[in-house]
């Protein structure tokens, strides 16, 4: 696309790092257009305002060299004369403070406004005409608020924000005129890219309970002790005031100041509104935890007056706290809430079952895979907010089976194959190169996550585009495992101590190190990338690929059981450095994930793994594998007590959200997460996969859902029913039994036909009913096996008389 305008940024100041800009344009139409358009982006972040009124906020974050804008509809906001556009731009540094080294890049924002027609004509654009100003109201010199992701806090003083500058009129004379940076395309944003998801939101949200803090009597008989009204705040409460009064705060002691704690009921994510409907002026700290490990990360100055307070960097947290610092007079206020600022999902996924425990996991992992779908696919919305390789391909399969919307998992894909290193590997997270680290199964998980997004949705073109990108990784583990271990190496020392290791990247400090251990957690994912991408080469006619990537995965698989699998206990070990004194469910799960047991001893090891001298896992990630594994290998019960009382007990320990790590059933009761930890952890939903995936037991056979697998695995459950979205529509499968009869309920959407595999059968004088009517089914062992075509049927598997 070619750009009229030009990215500008404030005349040099000397200290780039944690900059607002203000910037404005005044300009006259003498008849509006009837559809106008506006296209901005900014680095790193932008709010945009028209006539006062606010239009959006972005961009997605992304590699400089492969920069997102974004587009907005302005009709309905322009008017006859004058009108103007006004921006607050942010740049957090040229590079990052944090230790992840995401968000870097110099300071830029970039706007054209256009009308339509032929010539597109631009009513507006950003050069040398408009006018800016280093922020007065915000605090430049602040410290980093999270070491990882490298944001600053904030301290907003509101006395200092020059009154009505986002309207017209506005004197901005004693404002500068801007730096011009260039038109596009112009380092370091040498590709520009429209935005490929929808724009962020969600509902508004609520405290649904309140606590204060004071110097006043433990106890009250009367009203002794000050009267906050803080009920106020949370809606519908049976405490709150009849009167409809506003909370109010007030200092009572001087050497103490008030505080107030809202609880939201569980994690909530965006920007934060407090309006204060009243005061003469003080001193607000805002604190937010995801539990009452609260820190300060906002402070607020009150110029006196009605105010609504919001930060400009995106929050996340169960508990916000209010710390009156200064109050010379009463503080009334009048509401707390926070528009949720997720990536817009549909309930399409459904499911339920005739227990209520894995019902209400299912829903947690539902909103917590909600939760970590933001810009991109992220690790967690409170601490990094970083696109992982690992965490989008757990995530993409829960999010599939949650909501049914490729879109995001298809922009994460390319935002990393677009970061690929030279070698074919791709980093470990992004979106932005600078990676401080490199761990090799990441880059197998992003090929994984592209081959489920072929499966999912059937999507040719994005494969096609993209395949070049999976052939340059497979080509690099095929090099890599080319060595007497025929697997993947670890360096046995730090890459950090490589000669020169201080002119390298990590990527280049990780390959100039001998490479001598071979790690499980290494290796396993690399065999089913190597044989799904063979069987996605044979059936979309790359069969030199194919045959190539089939060898090659037959020799890996080789080479994990000869290397890393114990002969005497066909348990998995972690490592060739040395067998660990007690072995860990996570390697053996990884094991039976890949498929790498076989029938036999597959079924026994996933007996053997939870013996007592197995540790058990430790991090609800692994869980994904140790469950999808026990289903692989026949034990849908195991896999079911398994969920209950891993994702159980978090629940019983009081998580609304889904917990990142650290959390083992050898916890004593009364332990709590570390600081460090997250609480929303999107990787940690498996569930909200697995149960539709293998109780309802749909999953495509064909790309896209044009075959689908109905398997249900019954466990000890009597009834369950649900939905799977395809690109078809859902599939909707409802099943149930009693003594001696099976039911299940089948639509397919237009388009699809499935193969249908019912529940073991104990006894053999059963017979297969098709929408009434007897049927011969296959026989495979103990299951009966049958294919339907779209529509809805009834499968019953019933007595013969």
């Amino acid at each position: 696309m070619d750009w009229n305008a030009n990215w500008i940024w404030h005349p040099e100041t000397g200290n780039p790092d944690n900059f607002y800009l203000y910037a404005r344009r005044e300009f006259r139409l003498d008849e509006v257009p009837d559809e106008t358009t506006v296209l901005v982006t900014a680095s790193a972040l932008y709010k945009l305002y028209v006539n006062g009124e606010y239009v959006g906020r972005g961009p997605n974050p992304s590699d400089p060299s492969r920069y997102y804008y974004d587009v907005y509809d302005l009709t309905g906001r322009l008017q006859d004369g004058v009108n103007v556009v006004a921006a607050i731009a942010y740049c957090y540094g040229p590079i990052n403070q944090g230790v992840l080294n995401q968000n870097w890049g110099r300071g830029g924002f970039l706007l054209e406004m256009r009308a339509p027609g032929e010539d597109g004509r631009a009513l507006v654009v950003t050069d040398d005409s408009w006018r800016v100003l280093q922020s007065p109201a915000w605090k430049q010199d602040m410290p980093i608020n999270c070491n990882l992701y490298g944001d600053f806090k904030e301290e907003f003083d509101s006395r200092r924000e020059p009154e009505s500058w986002m309207e017209a009129c506005f004197d901005d004379s004693s404002w500068l005129a801007p730096r011009v940076l260039g038109r596009p395309p112009v380092e370091p944003w040498t590709m520009l890219v429209r935005r490929e998801i929808p724009l962020l939101g969600g509902e508004r949200v609520y405290p649904v309970n309140v606590y204060w803090e004071s110097a006043s009597v433990t106890y009250s008989w009367r009203d002794d002790w000050e009267v906050y009204r803080e009920w106020n705040l949370v809606p519908g409460s049976t405490h709150a005031s009849r009167d409809g009064q506003d909370c109010r705060v007030f200092k009572t002691h001087e050497d103490f100041s008030p505080s107030i704690t809202l609880d939201f009921g569980r994690d909530v994510t965006g920007c934060p509104e407090i309006t204060i409907s009243e005061s003469a002026g003080g001193v607000v700290d805002v604190l937010y935890g995801e539990d009452l490990y609260l820190t300060r990360v906002d402070t607020w100055v009150l110029k006196g007056g009605r105010q609504v307070f919001q930060p400009f960097n995106r929050r996340t947290f169960r508990y916000l706290k209010l710390l009156f610092r200064e109050t010379p007079d009463v503080i009334h206020i009048g509401e707390v809430s926070m528009l949720m600022d997720t990536y817009p999902v549909e309930h399409r996924g459904e499911f339920r079952c005739s227990d209520a425990l894995l019902n209400r996991i299912w829903e947690v992992g539902r909103y917590t895979i909600r939760m970590s779908m933001l810009d991109h696919f992220v690790d967690c919305p409170w601490r990094e907010r970083t696109l992982y390789g690992g965490d989008m391909y757990g995530e993409n399969l829960i999010a599939h089976y949650a909501f049914g919307d490729p879109r995001l998992n298809a922009k994460c894909l390319r935002q990393m194959a677009h970061i690929q290193y030279e070698s074919g590997a791709l980093p470990p997270y992004g979106p932005y190169r600078g990676c401080d680290g490199f761990y090799p199964a990441w880059s197998a998980f992003w090929g994984l996550a592209l081959l489920d997004h072929f499966a999912f949705t059937g999507d040719g073109e994005l494969l096609d585009e993209l395949w070049p990108n999976l052939r340059r990784l497979l080509d690099w583990t095929i090099r890599e495992s080319d060595n007497p271990a025929g697997l993947i190496g670890r360096p046995s020392s730090d890459p950090r101590d490589a000669p020169g290791a201080a002119e390298m990247d990590a990527y280049e400090r990780w390959a100039a190190c001998p490479r001598d251990r071979y790690d499980a957690w290494d290796n396993f994912p690399f065999q089913p990338l190597l044989r799904r991408s063979a069987e996605v080469a044979d059936a979309t006619g790359k069969g030199a690929e194919a045959a190539r990537y089939r060898a090659a995965g037959e020799r890996m698989a080789e080479a994990l059981v000869r290397n890393l699998v114990d002969p005497q206990t066909g348990l998995a070990s972690g490592s060739t450095a040395g067998p660990s004194q007690h072995p860990n469910q996570y390697y053996s799960a990884l094991l039976l994930w890949a498929g790498l047991a076989g029938c036999g001893d597959g079924q026994a090891l996933a007996r053997r793994m939870f013996a007592p001298d197995v540790d058990p896992i430790a991090h609800p990630f692994h869980g994904l594998f140790l469950a999808g594994g026990l289903y692989r290998y026949g034990h849908g019960q195991r896999a079911l007590d398994f969920m209950r009382e891993y994702w159980g007990s978090m629940l019983e320990r009081g998580a609304t959200t889904f917990w990142e790590s650290d959390f083992s059933l050898t916890w004593p009761d009364g332990q709590v997460l570390s600081r460090g930890v997250s609480y929303c952890h999107g990787w940690s939903a498996a569930p909200t996969y697995v149960l539709p995936a293998y109780v309802l037991g749909v999953r495509p056979l064909e790309p896209g859902f044009r075959r689908v697998l109905v398997e249900p695995e019954l466990g000890d459950l009597d009834w369950a029913e649900g939905r799977v979205p395809t690109p078809h529509g859902p599939v909707c499968v409802n099943w149930s039994r009693g003594a001696d009869i099976f039911r299940m309920e089948v639509a397919l959407p237009a388009g699809c036909t499935a193969q249908v595999v019912l529940p073991p059968v104990a006894n053999a004088r059963t017979t297969v009913r098709l929408n009434g009517q007897e049927v011969q089914a296959e026989s495979r062992l103990d299951r009966r096996v049958l294919d339907i075509g779209e529509g809805r049927h009834v499968v019953e598997l019933v007595p013969r008389r």
